[in-house]
């Protein structure tokens, strides 16, 4: 490729800043960092559309290469809004760009999966032809911006807080929600992802579309609603455990159950075990576990009984993971979990 230094001859700017509010980014591959490319043709001159959009980041290898962002480093030309920017707080530098009608501009988003404490300068590249490229690295226009990776932020179990609610006590039915979150006050949860297939037996499902309700895998007792209306039905729920015992009510054998329901972080759902409700993610920043337990007749068909691992990984707004497995206690009758790497 030819890396040509005569870029002023039809550009009268052509510069690379670092817009969001720092250069540093987590290098956990997610949280993303914002720069913006600018640039003015000379004169009377104008700038395609296809010359604006071959603006690409380059860096320069150790052979003197110029190499477009992969890898360690990824670039997009969409934010990803689920993740704040580093330090976001203040002034942004987009702020202070000039606003002169003839400034076209593009933005990019890099993430970076580096090890903490790297340095990364990178450029910006445009095109005027197929035989034509210019890169700010040089000759009229010498910018660039430097990206810091941060080592990811790790949270140990003591950073988090499990709290339970007994949300349902009926004669058959006992139901106790738990929230998980983050133990200091500001910091929250924003993504639950699911490490484990899914051994899941809670449909959603409305009034309108009972009718469409999707066979589980096991049988259930649960269903769940989308609150707010009606949406097609899918998965929502990760078992954790299913424990038994046997029982005697008035001379008659009844087996009560614990199973431990892990939900996924998102809308607000509405949770039927039996012939209670119960709304779950209804706590921005937490995530929910249920442990119900429920008693079953001689002549009622209960779940089956197994047990089925539930790990979770659990990002912070910058995008840092922690990944915890559910655990249980009194066989069944408390939950709890663990840190795993």
């Amino acid at each position: 490729m030819n890396i040509s230094n005569t870029a002023n001859t039809w550009l009268s700017q052509f510069k690379i800043e670092v817009t969001s509010n720092a250069n540093r980014v987590f290098g956990n591959g997610r949280q993303q960092l914002e720069a913006t490319v600018s640039v003015s043709p000379r004169g009377n001159g104008t700038i395609t559309t296809e010359q604006l959009n071959s603006i690409t980041l380059v860096t320069l290898d150790d052979d003197g290469v110029y190499r477009e962002l992969t890898h360690e480093l990824r670039v997009s030309r969409t934010r990803d809004t689920l993740f704040d920017y580093y330090a976001a707080s203040g002034s942004a530098p987009l702020a202070h760009l000039e606003l002169k009608g003839t400034v076209l501009r593009q933005r990019f988003y890099i993430s970076s999966s580096r090890v903490g404490g790297s340095l990364d300068k990178v450029y910006a590249r445009i095109s005027k032809n197929a035989d034509t490229h210019h890169v700010t690295d040089g000759g009229a226009f010498n910018s660039s911006i430097i990206i810091e990776s941060l080592t990811p932020l790790r949270y140990e179990h003591e950073d988090f807080v499990l709290t339970r609610e007994d949300t349902v006590s009926k004669h058959d039915t006992d139901i106790d929600i738990y929230y998980l979150t983050f133990k200091a006050p500001g910091r929250r949860i924003i993504k639950s992802i699911p490490y484990d297939p899914v051994w899941s037996s809670i449909d959603v499902w409305s009034a309108q579309a009972s009718s469409r309700r999707r066979k589980s895998r096991w049988p259930s007792a649960a269903q769940v609603s989308p609150s707010g209306g009606e949406q097609t039905p899918r998965h929502h729920s990760y078992y954790s455990d299913c424990y038994s015992r046997q029982t005697s009510v008035t001379g008659t054998d009844y087996r009560f159950y614990y199973i431990h329901y892990a939900i996924e972080m998102g809308t607000a759902l509405t949770l039927r075990i039996k012939d209670s409700t119960i709304t779950v993610n209804n706590k921005p920043g937490h995530m929910n576990f249920v442990r119900a337990k429920t008693y079953y007749g001689p002549f009622e068909s209960p779940p089956n009984e197994y047990r089925q691992q539930s790990r979770w990984g659990l990002l912070d707004p910058y995008g840092n993971e922690t990944r915890i497995e559910l655990t249980q206690g009194d066989s069944g009758n408390t939950i709890a979990f663990k840190r795993y790497d």
